[in-house]
């Protein structure tokens, strides 16, 4: 249980959802005919959540000290699990997730196949130097991080729908991977608050500990204000005639980010930044699950 606790089994289980609903909703929505097999994607999507595994593991083993002064109780790395063991555990799950991927480059199952395999390449690489440097500097690491998680659901969608012949679809599916782009950025702003206390001790160079946490939190209402709008233009300019949509972005998507903007302005307690980080966490979700609506569209 504490190597599940580790590789954070929560956010790869919504990683396995997401590659369901792109396959069995979003696809099938819009009529294209599946090439790629069940077996061949399930082996796309199990690689991409072995890199992200080891991406979460040496994200915790640099935060050892950081995580000591935020969140003791939930200390895995030192105290339930040794670093060696962490360490090996990192590199198995690396070296697995890649050699899938390259499986998958050899055998070239879908066309945009290239484009996949060097993303994934790219991701520990980038995990790792986020670990290491990056999550130090304000904003930087926290645009990579958030990066990687829309280049996830882009790489699960391009497997399946090519933008030539399903131009819509592909645009749909650049969508959904910016709008999981900007609310997971908007969600590490709000870590990056949360954890403000052990960073300061590990002289990191956030957003909070840079400018405080009252303007940290103008900065998170205007990029939750910037998400809204986006989402509100790319909908009523292009999917306009689709009611059912509409009527499920504006109730479950857009005004919740509304109440939770409201929110990030009066948040003061580390209580009120994990009750928002949740929120936001629950917006992505029901995001995700927008793609059922087209199949009933």
């Amino acid at each position: 249980m504490h190597i599940l606790n580790l590789i954070r089994w929560k956010n790869l289980l919504l990683l396995i959802f997401t590659a369901g609903l792109i396959r069995f909703a979003l696809v099938p929505g819009f009529g294209i005919p599946i090439e790629l097999n069940l077996f061949h994607y399930s082996l796309l999507a199990l690689s991409i959540v072995l890199v992200a595994s080891g991406g979460n593991i040496i994200n915790d083993f640099f935060d050892v000290t950081t995580d000591s002064i935020n969140k003791p109780d939930r200390l895995i790395i030192d105290q339930l699990i040794h670093r060696k063991q962490a360490l090996r555990l990192y590199f198995v799950l690396n070296v697995f997730g890649l050699g899938i991927a390259f499986y998958l480059f050899i055998i070239q199952p879908f066309e945009q196949i290239w484009l996949v395999f060097y993303i994934i390449i790219f991701s520990p690489l980038a995990l790792a130097a986020y670990s290491i440097w990056l999550k130090r500097i304000a904003i930087l690491g926290n645009l990579l991080v958030s990066l990687l998680v829309g280049l996830s659901l882009f790489c699960l969608g391009i497997a399946l729908v090519d933008e030539a012949n399903h131009p819509v679809a592909f645009f749909t599916l650049v969508v959904y991977s910016l709008l999981a782009f900007l609310l997971n950025f908007c969600r590490e702003l709000i870590k990056d608050i949360e954890d403000v206390r052990g960073d300061y001790f590990c002289h990191m160079k956030t957003l909070p500990i840079l400018i405080g946490k009252k303007r940290s939190n103008y900065v998170i209402f205007g990029m939750l204000s910037f998400t809204i709008l986006v989402l509100l233009s790319i909908v009523l300019a292009y999917f306009l005639n689709l009611n059912i949509l509409i009527f499920y972005v504006f109730t479950l998507i857009i005004l919740p980010l509304i109440l939770i903007s409201k929110k990030t302005l009066e948040a003061e307690s580390a209580k009120d930044y994990r009750k928002i980080s949740f929120n936001l966490k629950l917006v992505f979700l029901t995001g995700l699950c927008s793609m059922l609506t087209f199949l009933i569209l």
